[in-house]
């Protein structure tokens, strides 16, 4: 089954250009869906809501909260893999 990735950012956030770079690097190479949502949004303050998320860049892969921060790399890619 193909994996999802939902990355939330927000304009003022300096770091959140990386983890959509990393992201979209990724793309390229694992076959799985991305969306980029802003928390401003209406489907990105659910995310926010349901996973009580504080801080962005974060990272859901398969309506989990996987990484808060721009994810390493290695563990990025394990956890496509797995």
């Amino acid at each position: 089954m193909k994996k999802k990735v939902i990355l939330l950012v927000s304009r003022w956030c300096p770091t959140c250009p990386n983890a959509d770079a990393l992201w979209r690097k990724l793309k390229e190479e694992y076959d799985f869906d991305y969306e980029v949502l802003d928390v401003t949004s209406k489907e990105g303050r659910y995310w926010v809501s349901k996973l009580m998320i504080r801080s962005v860049p974060s990272s859901i892969v398969d309506g989990k909260l996987a990484f808060v921060g721009v994810p390493d790399e290695r563990e990025a890619r394990k956890l496509l893999e797995s």
